[in-house]
């Protein structure tokens, strides 16, 4: 292994400097783009000397802990906030989670840095005490998540030589709390339809697609006719999603349910009755801009205004209405299991259905009333 300092001269007295680099019988060469005066150097080029001097020794160090499996020090000295900001906006799907966590975890440092180094267990209980002061406990664990996610990346990358969140006992970590899942019953969502509101119908036919078919808003604004499939099966026409999760990027190949599909039809005779050759099945809601999250903020605005004309005591989101769905196949659907659902989520993970477990009150007394009765003559028995 070899690496050395070449000069090459590009007129006027001056040399522009390159890395002569040989390594596992390979030898290629890295321009530094340097350029100083040989004739007559200043103080700065005697400056820019020095800097490719240490850029020779950095390339060797390099090379030498490639070759012997070692852990670069100089790595583990990096901003891990940086670089964490630049793990994030290297993701294909950026989710606001990621994005929040990153807002949190600058909020708590202000202006000092945050090397690799500085990772340890103990930063990491401090940090999650500073997140539970201001976000509830399953929120802080998410954010906490990402940022676990990202150091197990960041071991892969020989950053850092284990994750420091695996070094902290099971009993001491953030664990997910059981919350009430506020969904509607089918009841409630046919109150709710049936309740005049002058907000946008586009808005109306989105949330209740949501109800129907457990997407979350960011798989909804942006659905398109592409990913609407028709099939003849059993000469019936059956619809089905093939998407993209935006938040677990996921493929998934979803059935529709019937009212999701007359949600279908009435879109696509209105796309045509006006002419519009929008890709999009709610052209209307499509998010235009994903960084400030306007179209959101007027839909869930608008949300708010239909429930209050309803008298609904529950707070109307998309994530309502996902919750909805889940609910509502569980106890509705003869074969709506936990596992039924998982898949109708696009959940990785059955564990992440388990929050359904505990279905309302109706679905449990179904349940009981199941129960045969024995034929039993308590004074005979005696």
């Amino acid at each position: 292994m070899g690496i050395y300092l070449r000069e090459k001269k590009v007129g006027n007295g001056k040399v522009s400097y390159y890395l002569d680099i040989y390594h596992n019988k390979m030898r290629w060469y890295e321009f530094l783009k340097i350029t100083v005066s040989k004739a007559h150097p200043t103080e700065q080029d005697k400056e820019k000397k020095r800097l490719v001097q240490e850029i020779r020794i950095k390339r060797e160090n390099e090379l030498i802990v490639q070759d012997n499996g070692l852990i670069d020090r100089g790595k583990r000295k990096t901003n891990f906030i940086v670089w964490f900001e630049n793990y994030i906006n290297n993701k294909p799907n950026t989710n606001t989670h990621r994005s929040t966590a990153l807002a949190h975890l600058k909020t708590y440092m202000g202006s000092r840095p945050l090397p690799f180094t500085a990772l340890t267990p103990q930063w990491i209980k401090e940090f999650t005490n500073f997140l539970l002061k201001k976000v509830s406990n399953n929120t802080a664990r998410c954010y906490l998540m990402d940022m676990f996610t990202a150091l197990e990346d960041a071991v892969r990358q020989d950053i850092m030589p284990f994750n420091p969140f695996r070094k902290i006992e099971k009993h001491e970590r953030i664990r997910q709390q059981n919350v009430f899942r506020q969904a509607f019953t089918l009841e409630q969502l046919q109150h709710l339809v049936e309740t005049p509101c002058k907000i946008h119908p586009q808005i109306k036919q989105a949330y209740i697609f949501s109800c129907f078919t457990g997407l979350r808003w960011s798989d909804v604004n942006k659905l398109r006719w592409s990913e609407v499939i028709v099939k003849q099966i059993d000469d019936k026409e059956e619809y089905f999603i093939y998407f993209e999760q935006e938040k677990t990027e996921g493929i998934e190949y979803m059935p529709v349910s019937d009212q999701a599909v007359d949600i279908l039809k009435e879109c696509k005779k209105e796309l045509e009755e006006g002419n519009d050759k929008s890709p999009y099945v709610f052209p209307c809601v499509k998010e235009y801009d994903d960084k400030n999250q306007l179209m959101y903020k007027i839909v869930n605005r608008a949300l708010k205004k239909w429930a209050k004309k309803a008298d609904l005591d529950v707070k109307l989101t998309f994530h309502t209405g996902r919750h909805t769905f889940a609910t509502n196949v569980l106890e509705n659907c003869p074969d709506g299991d936990l596992w039924t659902v998982s898949k109708l989520l696009g959940h990785k993970n059955i564990n992440s259905t388990q929050i359904y477990a505990h279905v309302r009150d109706k679905k449990k007394a179904s349940a009981v009333k199941a129960l045969p009765k024995l034929k039993v003559n308590y004074a005979k028995v005696a």
